[in-house]
């Protein structure tokens, strides 16, 4: 199928310009996240960690701050299951149809998980994770200080 050889041709272009970063860009699961990294990392000035790393994947260079990044194209979001892996910081970003990144939630992991995760009593899939909708990580934004952000980066 011309469709399929296509996909194959564009993570090999993806792998390609981002190379630094070393993602594999893998028509699974991690597509999407390894996309939403490497956009993420672009916009907010983050180095990211080696492919696979426990809880987070990248920290904000100019402060320091580690940081878990959390991709979609629809508008539900994966938030790490147990109390060790609760992020300092949580970035939750939409990729659209365009390839622009937007901003659902940006602030500490523990925002979310106290204020929404327990107060909601949340059951997680598979001891794994929690679903979270755009809408309700876009309503705890309010919940965080421009402080608690991670900063897009200034060019």
């Amino acid at each position: 199928m011309h469709q399929i050889k296509q996909l194959y041709k564009i993570t090999q272009q993806l792998r390609e310009k981002h190379r630094r970063w070393n993602k594999q860009f893998t028509l699974d699961g991690k597509l999407v996240g390894d996309i939403g990294e490497v956009l993420a990392a672009e916009k907010y000035g983050l180095e990211l960690y080696p492919e696979n790393s426990e809880v987070y994947d990248g920290v904000e260079i100019a402060s320091g701050r580690k940081v878990q990044i959390k991709a979609s194209f629809k508008g539900y979001f994966q938030f790490p299951y147990g109390e060790e892996k609760i992020p300092d910081y949580f970035l939750a970003v939409l990729i659209d149809e365009h390839g622009e990144l937007h901003e659902v939630y940006n602030g500490p992991g523990r925002v979310a998980y106290d204020n929404y995760i327990v107060k909601h009593k949340l059951k997680p899939y598979n001891n794994s994770y929690y679903s979270v909708s755009k809408g309700k990580l876009k309503g705890l934004m309010n919940q965080v200080s421009k402080e608690d952000m991670i900063k897009e980066r200034i060019d």
